[in-house]
């Protein structure tokens, strides 16, 4: 076996003994992750259903708010109490009561003359149980606006179209019976990107701080092996570890959708094709090439498992930043956009989950990434090259920036 097989078989059995890879790898994204979408499910199931058996108190501003709400039966476990504006304002601001329903004194006697009247509800979103009371009252105040309209039409011989006389009846081809693809365009690119990035780090910090702090790296150094052949063990298992952890999760999270997850009132599907999963695959590799270029390199600049830790933090938000700015509105994969490393992948993710990819865009997110990845690669070789690697020098990120321009 070459020095670069023995050296690739020793770090992927590094990584194989460690309990915490193989936690981050294998039993959060097969486990934990579908299982906490199911448990979100249950639990906002459960939520409603609370509201909804929920007593909530109501006040009414003035006679007139009162007397409109008495034309209807209140909502079930909803109580009306009277108040002054002043004191309900501050009550709902204690949680003492869920909504306010302020009519103008003397605006009810115009109503049999045609004319409005304005019953202004006064909610909070700041805790739930205010929404609950406005979703309670909507009802109510629409059906004394009906049964009011249809009085005046009557009494004019007016059909009721005649106050809508243009109804629009909006239909979603795509997700009107399945939320699922859009569900899982929103979870996917978020997901997929944290574990490939979480796959990569922790062994990247262990193969390089890791290494420091046991005092192994000293006697690998010093074997018939050059830095090179080091770097590129390290880098290929990192790299592994990432697309290990990324499949595992995306095959979790296809298992989940595939079997159907309840969120709420409806169940959300979602299958993805061999041809769809092809292509997330073909651009998650080099995502993965990527981020563990990023990883070692920052890792190799840190003299103990703990020192190491910490500068993932930062490396971990600059790498999850492209996949949440991919869920702003009006963000999608563009020639643009897939010009953006991260970015185009958890766009590409995004667009794949709903359908709306085009092969161009595939293209110039894999050759994108790829070309990211080199220079990662150059990065973490530079690293591997400099005296950071070998002795964590205090000045070694402008050490590490400096070696990055030479050619290694």
């Amino acid at each position: 076996m070459s020095a670069f097989g023995v050296l690739l078989k020793k770090e992927l059995l590094d990584v194989v003994r460690d309990r915490r890879t193989l936690l981050l790898t294998l039993v959060l994204p097969v486990v934990l992750y579908p299982g906490l979408l199911a448990v979100m499910g249950v639990i906002m199931n459960l939520g409603k259903e609370r509201l909804k058996n929920e007593p909530l108190i109501v006040a009414t501003v003035g006679p007139d708010a009162a007397t409109l709400l008495a034309r209807r039966p209140p909502p079930p476990k909803t109580t009306y109490q009277p108040k002054s504006r002043a004191e309900a304002e501050l009550a709902l601001k204690d949680k003492a009561i869920a909504a306010i329903v302020d009519v103008p004194p003397g605006s009810l006697a115009g109503l049999p003359e045609g004319k409005q009247v304005v019953a202004t509800v006064l909610y909070t979103k700041r805790f739930d149980r205010s929404m609950q009371a406005l979703d309670r009252l909507k009802p109510i105040l629409q059906a004394l606006n009906d049964s009011e309209l249809t009085g005046r039409l009557e009494s004019r011989q007016l059909e009721a179209e005649f106050v809508t006389p243009v109804k629009t009846d909006p239909v979603d081809l795509e997700f009107q019976k399945d939320l699922g693809p859009l569900i899982a365009s929103r979870l996917l690119p978020v997901l997929l990107l944290t574990m490939l990035a979480l796959g990569g780090i922790y062994p990247a910090v262990d193969l390089t701080a890791g290494e420091k702090e046991r005092g192994t790296l000293e006697t690998l150094l010093v074997a018939s092996v050059t830095p090179t052949q080091v770097m590129a063990a390290k880098y290929v298992t990192v790299a592994l570890a990432a697309c290990f952890s990324a499949l595992a999760n995306l095959a979790a999270m296809g298992g989940t959708f595939g079997a159907g997850l309840a969120l709420g009132p409806t169940t959300v599907t979602v299958h993805f094709g061999p041809g769809t999963l092809a292509m997330m695959l073909v651009c998650l590799v080099p995502a993965a090439l990527l981020i563990a270029g990023l990883a070692l390199a920052v890792a190799s600049t840190a003299r103990t498992f703990k020192e190491g830790q910490a500068l993932m933090t930062p490396l971990l938000l600059v790498i999850l930043l492209p996949a949440l700015a991919s869920q702003m509105p009006g963000v999608e994969l563009t020639t643009a956009t897939a010009l953006v490393p991260l970015l185009n992948v958890s766009l590409l993710v995004k667009a794949l989950a709903l359908g709306t990819v085009q092969p161009l865009h595939v293209v110039l997110t894999l050759v994108t990434v790829s070309l990211s990845a080199l220079g990662a690669l150059k990065l973490a070789a530079s690293a591997f090259q400099s005296e950071v690697f070998r002795f964590s020098g205090t000045d070694g990120w402008k050490e590490l920036f400096r070696s990055w321009r030479k050619p290694v």
